[in-house]
């Protein structure tokens, strides 16, 4: 119900834009809408559109709105902003959110917004501004709330009724030496079922173990799907509390994983409505790439120029062993970047995970080279070019198995992305299998 009505909203909007009067009367749709449905139309309208709907947001909404945003056109917006604009519009907004925004802009952009900001929030943001982007450092938020082991409950329940408010998405309040060190937990639900006698200590809980600042992100988030989590502090190697990551962080880090795997695999570029010229940068690099491996499986073909000219059917056949070889490859590269997302692969699974991929192929190469045999027969009478696309069949399927499996995890060794980088030369090396073991033992059988 809530997705129909904000895509009756968007589409009273691009009404709107064709309306003389239509400013007065987009502000008003605009000032009725929240964060995250104002950062969807942005994000779903031409890059000449956004820069009016960005313009008639009010001011204090604008820093949730930023918070919302795909990070790239978050930059194109941040670029048209003074830092005292953008100090004034970030003010609000939680410190973990503040610090996401800023190490988008430039250095120098940075540390003029931080110095337009009161010496209390400038401390918490460079804290953590101090940590990689994809660490739990990173995602951490530093608005705790921390009480003694002896204090009693009935103390505790009052602090809180003095705070009035509690920071967002508080279920636990964490329990602290005199120097800052971590205790335990003290979930909200004891503090309101347990006896305002008992002392913290007798009801906290001191087995729930915290997360590491430098835990990487995709640690943090299986630590939180495995344990069914909706908050965890975050302490360093000396077990100080610095902060806590809450479950709206860990959508977010499962998301930016996930768009970023298909943006890889498509090879396109992040924003659907970006302008002409950033959709032609972006696509002239990966066609121009894959012209390049389309040349080198073409050249692989000119060595068996003879042999096409005498078997003219096997110019027919080539395209099928290329393609099987090319979507086996890609099957296999996809589960290896699942198991590497997933953080399940280790130097033992990883030997179980090759040989299940080897068995896979093996099977794979019997059904279809017997099916392709029996086909092939059927089509041109003609044995010996059956053969030779049977056994084509297997080569190319037991090679598309290992180096669909070897070429991510070296890529991975060498730094470099197999989400991204994989898939273009995996495709081009089963099409160059496939065409000279096909092409080569036809010409051995013809001699």
């Amino acid at each position: 119900m809530a997705s129909e009505n904000l895509d009756k909203r968007f589409e009273l909007i691009q009404e709107t834009f064709s309306n003389p009067e239509f400013k007065t009367k987009l502000g008003r749709i605009l000032n009725e809408m929240t964060p995250s449905e104002l950062a969807y139309v942005i994000e779903s309208s031409p890059p000449h559109e956004r820069k009016i709907i960005w313009d008639l947001i009010q001011l204090d909404t604008e820093g949730e709105v930023l918070g919302e945003l795909d990070e790239n056109l978050r930059e194109d917006l941040l670029s048209g902003m003074n830092p005292e604009e953008i100090s004034a519009a970030i003010s609000d907004l939680e410190v973990d959110d503040l610090a996401d925004i800023l190490q988008t802009l430039p250095e120098k952009m940075t540390n003029e917004v931080l110095s337009l900001m009161n010496s209390r929030d400038r401390g918490r943001v460079e804290k953590i501004l101090d940590y990689p982007e994809e660490s739990a450092g990173g995602l951490m938020n530093t608005d705790i709330i921390t009480v003694r082991a002896e204090n009693s409950i009935e103390l505790v329940m009052r602090y809180l009724r003095f705070l009035k408010e509690l920071p967002q998405n508080t279920d636990d309040i964490y329990v602290v030496s005199k120097n800052d060190e971590y205790l335990g937990i003290l979930p909200i639900t004891k503090i309101l079922t347990s006896d305002p006698n008992l002392n913290v200590r007798e009801v906290m809980d001191t087995e729930f173990q915290p997360l590491k600042i430098e835990s990487d992100q995709i640690d943090v988030y299986n630590e939180f799907k495995t344990k069914d989590l909706f908050s965890a502090p975050v302490v360093d190697k000396n077990n100080h509390l610095l902060g806590r990551i809450t479950v709206d962080d860990i959508i977010e880090v499962a998301v930016d994983e996930v768009e970023q795997d298909f943006i890889g695999f498509a090879q396109i570029e992040e924003d659907i409505f970006a302008s002409p010229k950033k959709s032609i940068k972006n696509r002239v690099l990966w066609l121009s790439v894959n012209l390049l491996t389309a040349v080198i499986a073409a050249a692989s073909i000119s060595l068996f120029e003879d042999v096409i000219e005498k078997v003219v059917y096997a110019a027919i056949l080539m395209p099928i062993v290329a393609s099987m070889g090319g979507i086996a490859a890609t099957q296999t590269l996809g589960i290896y970047i699942r198991a590497e997302a997933m953080r399940q692969l280790n130097r033992k699974n990883l030997r179980y995970l090759f040989r299940r991929e080897f068995i896979v192929a093996l099977a794979n190469c019997t059904v279809f080279s017997i099916l392709i045999y029996g086909i092939t027969s059927f089509w041109f009478a003609d044995p010996s070019l059956s053969l030779a696309i049977a056994l084509a069949m297997v080569f190319n399927l037991l090679a598309a198995a290992i180096f669909g499996f070897l070429f991510p995890h070296f890529l991975r060794r060498f730094g470099y992305d197999p989400a991204i980088a994989g898939s273009v030369v995996i495709t081009t090396f089963t099409d160059i299998i496939g065409f000279v073991s096909f092409l080569g033992i036809v010409s051995f059988l013809i001699a």
